[in-house]
């Protein structure tokens, strides 16, 4: 197989459809970069793109795959077969993602019980600050990479809810609420005070922790619905 023929293929193609490699790379949801290494022969496109890109400019993937257009149309078993693959694959990184989000809700319940273990125990919230605040960037980015490739929902049978979410708020903000009272009381501060912080924590924690799930099920379902779009 000619990587380098079948590059040039691929850029002809583009070029019939008037179209700039980051115009191409919006269309298929990967990097402009991406379609300069398949263009150049240096990588090949996944089965489950061949076929979108097949579709996409009306020809073989048999043409594709030998870097000319040939004259015909692709067998039906070919195609079918094809595509099993591409579900196949599909599958696969269903899978990953599954085991993905199973690693990362242990990983982050168990830091989080952590930390509020060291609040109860030592009453001093500058001790946690730090792996507080690592434990939040490394989960934002965890959830932003599964978000933007449309499986945050997909690797579990966690489906969000404005329901469930704002039950989920609830929870999690409650415990934090309750080591941080303990926290203030621990460290001599007045019970009217201690209540008046927590309510204050509590409710803004909850709101916080609301709008950003629902934020990320919007994005999450948005993008899955572009990438069954591009599918069809």
């Amino acid at each position: 197989m000619d990587t380098k023929k079948i590059g040039e293929f691929l850029k002809k193609l583009r070029k019939e459809k008037g179209l700039t490699q980051e115009q191409l790379a919006e269309i298929l949801f990967v990097s402009g970069r991406t379609i300069s290494r398949w263009e150049t022969g240096t990588n090949m496109p996944d089965l489950s793109i061949l076929i979108q890109m097949a579709e996409f400019y009306d020809v073989e993937i048999k043409e594709i795959l030998e870097g000319e257009r040939k004259n015909g149309i692709m067998e039906k078993e070919l195609k079918e077969t094809l595509s099993k693959v591409a579900d196949y694959n599909k599958l696969e990184k269903e899978k990953a993602a599954k085991v993905g989000n199973i690693a990362f809700g242990l990983f982050f319940f168990v830091c989080a019980a952590a930390i509020v273990i060291q609040l109860i125990v030592t009453g001093a919230l500058s001790i946690v600050a730090g792996e507080t605040v690592t434990l939040l960037v490394g989960g934002v980015a965890y959830i932003g990479i599964m978000v933007y490739n449309g499986v945050w929902e997909t690797g579990s049978k966690f489906k969000s809810t404005p329901l469930k979410d704002i039950l989920i708020s609830v929870m999690c903000s409650g415990i934090f609420t309750a080591a941080l009272i303990f926290c203030y009381i621990r460290l001599g501060a007045e019970p009217a005070q201690t209540a008046y912080i927590a309510s204050i924590f509590f409710v803004g924690i909850t709101l916080i922790g609301f709008v950003v799930l629902r934020i990320l099920a919007y994005c999450n379902h948005k993008k899955s619905a572009e990438n069954k779009t591009v599918r069809k």
